[in-house]
């Protein structure tokens, strides 16, 4: 079957053409196949990938609520004398498991999964950075303490890395296991080795299983509990390099 012209095309272009409407019987016999013959491959995906759409979405049914936790408690005391230093807390590092707002569950010694539905209101190393220098601000023994970037040049940085956050699961018994490293480093020039500190610190408080709401209470009791540890850890490593 001849293509059509419709118009002559303009000067120094090629002409446009369009094919005449398919007439079924005649351009078969002509050996001329309709366009979507030619491509069933092409159709049974669409039909495929509109079953699949289907299947996935339940339409008229809400999707799952995302709910975010957070940590919260009274920030510890400590005793001492104020200090005449500035201390900086930037965000902790966080072991590649847990550099997740998703909250991890730890069956065994290999085993982990992370609830993709509860999560954490922010990563973990920034989350508990703030909790650190929200309490050593707190104690008022230090000139200040620096979270944010400041044109104020700080004495000591206070930083280190969440090994571990999670729930673990251990047959029927669950609980919220907190595991930090933590570093004081002396920024301005001075005496000797800058690493002031050095420590690890561990806990873990029970709650009951599938309840994050009760993680997220556990786990702030953990962090209280390592917060008073380091708050008085760092205070007597920075007084004891002080003189």
């Amino acid at each position: 079957m001849a293509d059509h012209e419709y118009g002559a095309a303009p000067a120094g272009r090629e002409k446009v053409l369009l094919r005449a409407p398919f007439r079924h019987s005649r351009d078969l016999q002509a050996g001329i196949h309709p366009p979507c013959s030619r491509c069933p491959r092409a159709a049974w995906l669409a039909i495929a990938a509109l079953t699949l759409l289907t299947g996935c979405f339940r339409f008229g049914q809400p999707a799952p609520e995302i709910r975010s936790y957070r940590l919260d408690y009274p920030s510890p005391e400590v005793s001492g004398t104020a200090l005449p230093v500035i201390l900086r807390v930037p965000a902790l590092t966080v072991a590649a498991v847990y550099d997740r707002e998703s909250i991890v569950y730890r069956q065994d010694d290999y085993s982990t999964a992370a609830d993709f539905y509860d999560r954490w209101s922010a990563n973990p190393g920034a989350m508990l950075a703030d909790l650190l220098a929200r309490d050593l601000d707190a104690s008022g023994l230090y000139r200040a303490v620096q979270h944010s970037p400041s044109m104020v040049p700080s004495d000591y940085q206070v930083t280190g890395e969440v090994e571990d956050i999670e729930e673990r699961i251990t047959g029927d018994a669950c609980s919220a296991h907190l595991h930090l490293r933590t570093l004081v480093l002396r920024v301005r020039a001075g005496k000797g080795d800058p690493v002031v500190m050095r420590e690890t610190y561990n806990a873990d408080e029970p709650c009951p299983c599938n309840d994050s709401l009760a993680l997220a209470n556990a786990m702030s009791k953990a962090m209280q509990s390592i917060s008073a540890k380091m708050q008085q850890a760092v205070y007597d490593a920075i007084r004891a390099d002080l003189r």
